[in-house]
């Protein structure tokens, strides 16, 4: 769809194509761009929500861009850094939407329905592995179990219930895992928040990644894979 396509005025149509040509693309002029992509968009194929975060967090980016030269502009050479690694983290946190990610924590938050994949890391093979989740109060509501799990990075799923399939509220839930090999020896393991990248959200200008299964700073990402789904 091409500028003069997208339902602008002549006026605007001439003020955009300007703006294009200095390759100053502003605010004003993105989210012109960004709502007449979605009056115009197909009904049959729309615009799929991890497509339209994407476009919303560059929203975010531009705008930190147009910080840092105005940054420049002063001067201000201090601000100007912060705000180079506040866009390069925000670019690098919009490019995991979509993916698998893994973030080492002993901490999960559930949701109070579905499942969710808890991962882990074994420092070798084993010949056994439990992963205990424990509620708020401390109290343990579940073991999950595993048995000879290779070394390296895995998974267990929870259903979110106890042991007695009684189904558990939303809330926050701490994790133990524990590993033995053959002859019964420890083996190191952590555990780990595994999930797709759903969205990006922004805490005292910090992204923090979405996931399917709760949420953690980019700062915490250990491992990055492509879904089946993503391009």
């Amino acid at each position: 769809m091409n500028i003069a396509e997208a339902g602008f005025t002549p006026q605007q149509s001439t003020a955009l194509t300007e703006s294009l040509k200095s390759q100053e693309l502003g605010q004003d002029a993105f989210l012109k761009l960004l709502t007449v992509q979605l009056k115009n968009q197909d009904p049959l194929e729309p615009i799929k929500n991890e497509d339209f975060l994407a476009q919303l967090a560059q929203f975010s980016s531009l705008e930190k861009l147009e910080q840092i030269h105005q940054a420049l502009s002063n001067d201000d050479e201090a601000r100007a850094t912060a705000g180079i690694q506040q866009a390069v983290e925000s670019n690098t946190a919009v490019s995991l939407i979509g993916k698998e990610v893994d973030i080492p924590t002993d901490t999960i938050t559930y949701a109070g329905n579905g499942s969710l994949d808890i991962g882990y890391n074994l420092s070798g093979p084993a010949n056994s592995l439990a992963v205990q989740i424990f509620n708020g109060e401390g109290n343990l509501v579940r073991t999950l179990t595993q048995t000879s799990p290779d070394a390296g990075n895995g998974s267990v799923q929870w259903d979110g219930k106890n042991h007695n399939g009684q189904q558990l509220p939303e809330g926050a839930y701490h994790i133990v895992p524990e590993a033995v090999n053959g002859q019964g020896n420890a083996v190191r393991v952590s555990a780990a928040l595994t999930g797709k990248v759903t969205g990006v959200r922004y805490q005292d200008g910090q992204p923090i990644l979405l996931l399917d299964g709760g949420e953690a700073p980019l700062s915490g990402v250990s491992r990055i894979s492509q879904t089946e789904s993503s391009p």
